[in-house]
């Protein structure tokens, strides 16, 4: 991740506004190797080309044009669950996120964790036996309907293993592979335990992260496609999206 797109994706989650001296403290913690003179220098040449405006001292916000590309949040125990599974299966395919990533764009924020695991079908049962024993503290099913994740899992911390859709829009952070914006907004309108956020809520998600992040509408449309849901996602597009 480039220091221009850390400063980007930490305004847009701060509702566009980013105080110096609470992102170096941020970056500091979240980035112990980094440069914060480097950081000094890409906030100026970014104010310099508009991206940022100052508004006071050590105060910017973004340029109202300006949307950033969304870049996941890797938690610790997302980062060592990955690395432990890959290492069992090298050769198998890995996406791991989390439903939570889904608050900063609801009205009505739920108490959520829950961490989805989705790997290749061939792979998924064997993942399953052997995630069991390294996601100590959480309840753990394999592709669960609505209702028995309903009666196992809702409320508690959980981590749910399903297949990996073929040419997923997944991205790279941290040697972790995640989720984009663009495969959490097809697969909230599918999976079961985002049940919470059907009806008005899921217009809510996709308009505000449409204003909060830039989104590649056609990769979301290939996506749905193979999910069988291209048409209501299309849908969803044209009421929330600029």
């Amino acid at each position: 991740m480039t220091n221009a797109e850390i400063i980007l994706n930490h305004a847009a989650s701060h509702g566009g506004i980013l105080v110096r001296k609470d992102f170096m403290a941020w970056f500091e913690s979240a980035h112990p190797g980094g440069s914060v003179r480097s950081m000094d220098t890409e906030l100026r040449q970014m104010v310099a080309a508009g991206v940022l405006e100052r508004t006071g001292y050590g105060r910017f916000r973004l340029h109202s044009d300006v949307k950033p590309p969304y870049i996941p949040v890797v938690s610790p125990e997302m980062k060592t669950l990955f690395s432990g599974i890959k290492e069992r299966y090298p050769y198998a395919g890995f996406c791991i996120w989390q439903a939570r990533a889904v608050s900063s764009f609801m009205q009505h924020v739920p108490g959520i964790d829950v961490l989805i695991l989705e790997t290749d079908r061939s792979a998924a049962e064997a993942v399953y036996e052997d995630v069991r024993k390294m996601a100590a503290g959480r309840t753990v099913l394999l592709r669960p309907t609505e209702k028995e994740y309903r009666l196992y899992a809702s409320g508690a911390p959980s981590l749910l293993v399903r297949d990996l859709i073929s040419e997923a829009p997944v991205i790279q952070v941290d040697d972790v592979t995640t989720a984009t914006l663009e495969k959490i907004l097809v697969d909230v309108t599918i999976a079961p335990e985002f049940e919470f956020a059907r009806g008005s809520e899921l217009y809510t998600i996709f308009e505000n992260a449409d204003q909060m992040y830039r989104i590649g509408k056609k990769t979301m449309l290939r996506y749905a496609t193979r999910r069988g849901k291209k048409e209501e996602i299309a849908k969803l597009i044209e009421s929330t999206m600029l």
